[in-house]
């Protein structure tokens, strides 16, 4: 712009003129701008209510396993046995004798002398040492060299070099008595047992080998124990796959005649808690729905998605699924109720409290109610959570679900509102320079003028003298 200070030919105050004749020019942008803000607002609103409908997908989508209604708990009447539930465990009571704990195989070979000044015993013989797994000879560790003053120290770092095949690791052990090579296989039970070869130096050195050997060997075991009258036998002191649902470990020998009585029995706390979870999860939803589309009469102030139809929609869709009968089970005869503001709520009376824990002992009806899978096109054959989880997904599809189509909608309205703010305020430059380029020529016809009649002023004077 030219002139930055315009009415100084004139004396016109032309600045504070155009000021206000601008500020007419840009009043539509304050519409503009609260429209803006309240489309952030129901962008950000969107997206809040599709983190609330993907954690009631995440809930309801755990109650549509049938396993979610067949928790159980487990206890042990014995230390020696400690037991967890692992899958669908059946109640009951098994008796479990332990006879025998899991080891793995050591090999301690006889003692080396230390000499004075030293702080590793040294071998003191030359030649190959192979490590050989007793049950499967493709595991082997070997030949390993050793010279003769490599200290033990040394001769157990060779070894665990090469330990991968054999799965056989080496230590030094020390006492008052000298240093002892110690070979111990990383996992015990009898197929990780292992045997030990080579030069005839080298096993004598050992201990292995020879009239009195002074190598001291710890044997492999598996885990021995009964159950329920059953011998079973583990490498490890776990057992995993022993009994149905559940996996149990062994510490150590039961006295004979005193077996560990393990109980498994219905998890109802487990199975509230599921069914709490999501209901809260719905619960937070429908708060949130109630809050974005109320009306406060008092403040007159209505929710940023009041009158919205996608999130009237969205509202129905949801009560609809709690609508009709689910498995033939409605969600009262279990002690929930649909109370006020759509929050769903368990034994909330005597009566519903009741109903609640007599279902809890029966999941066969709590997974019909929840988890049934029913038929494609009939709803009401559906358990309540596959039918949430089918409106959720259906809800948050990728592109064409109601909540990324509704963004893209609030999207373009931005985009185009962002638009239509930046016409305004072109307009309004636009407008600013006509305006100073009016009064710039005003401007310079008024100082004409003015220098004019300073002339004139002057002459008439020195005529009247």
């Amino acid at each position: 712009m030219g002139l930055t200070a315009a009415g100084i030919g004139s004396g016109l105050d032309v600045e504070t003129m155009i000021s206000k004749l601008v500020t007419l020019q840009k009043q539509p942008l304050q519409q503009l701008q609260t429209t803006a803000s309240s489309i952030n607002s129901q962008i950000s609103t969107m997206g809040s209510l599709k983190s609330l409908m993907s954690t009631l997908k995440d809930t309801a989508s755990k109650l549509t396993d049938s396993n979610a209604w067949q928790l159980t708990t487990a206890a042990s009447s014995n230390a020696a046995v400690a037991v967890k539930v692992t899958g669908a465990a059946t109640p009951g009571a098994s008796e479990i004798s332990v006879q025998q704990l899991a080891r793995s195989q050591s090999l301690a070979s006889g003692n080396f002398a230390i000499a004075s000044g030293a702080t590793s015993a040294v071998f003191g013989a030359a030649g190959n040492l192979t490590i050989t797994n007793s049950l499967d000879s493709s595991k082997t560790t070997g030949p390993i060299a050793i010279t003769a003053d490599m200290t033990l120290d040394q001769v157990a770092a060779a070894i665990n070099q090469k330990s991968s095949a054999s799965g056989v690791t080496a230590s030094v052990l020390q006492d008052a008595n000298g240093q002892r090579l110690v070979m111990r296989s990383k996992d015990s039970g009898v197929a990780n047992a292992f045997t030990i070869s080579g030069d005839g130096a080298i096993t004598d050195a050992l201990g292995t080998t020879g009239t009195t050997p002074t190598a001291v060997l710890q044997a492999a075991q598996n885990a021995k124990a009964t159950v329920n009258g059953i011998a079973v036998e583990s490498a490890t002191n776990d057992f995993k796959q022993t009994l149905p649902g559940l996996s149990f470990t062994v510490s150590q020998v039961t006295q004979a005649g005193a077996p560990a009585v393990v109980t498994v029995t219905s998890d109802t706390d487990g199975m509230k808690k599921n069914l709490q979870s999501f209901m809260d999860a719905f619960n937070a939803l429908s708060s949130k729905l109630a809050e974005v589309t109320k009306y406060d009469a008092d403040t007159k102030t209505a929710g940023v998605m009041q009158g919205d139809s996608t999130i009237v929609g969205l509202n129905n869709g949801l009560r609809g699924v709690l609508s009709s009968s689910l498995g033939g089970i409605n969600l009262s005869d279990i002690g929930i109720q649909l109370g006020k503001g759509g929050q769903l709520a368990f034994g909330t009376s005597s009566t519903d409290k009741a109903k609640l824990e007599a279902t809890l002992q029966n999941p066969a009806k709590l997974a019909q109610m929840f988890s049934a899978p029913g038929e494609d096109g009939k709803p009401a054959t559906k358990g309540l959570a596959v039918r949430m989880k089918e409106y959720a997904d259906q809800m948050l599809t990728f592109d064409t679900g109601l909540f990324d189509a509704k963004n893209k909608s609030l999207q373009k309205l931005k985009t185009q509102n962002g638009k239509d703010q930046d016409n305004v305020n072109a307009r309004a430059d636009a407008f600013e320079q006509r305006m100073r380029a009016q009064y710039t020529a005003l401007d310079t016809k008024m100082g004409s003028y003015s220098a004019l009649s300073a002339y004139m002023s002057q002459q008439i004077s020195q005529w009247n003298r």
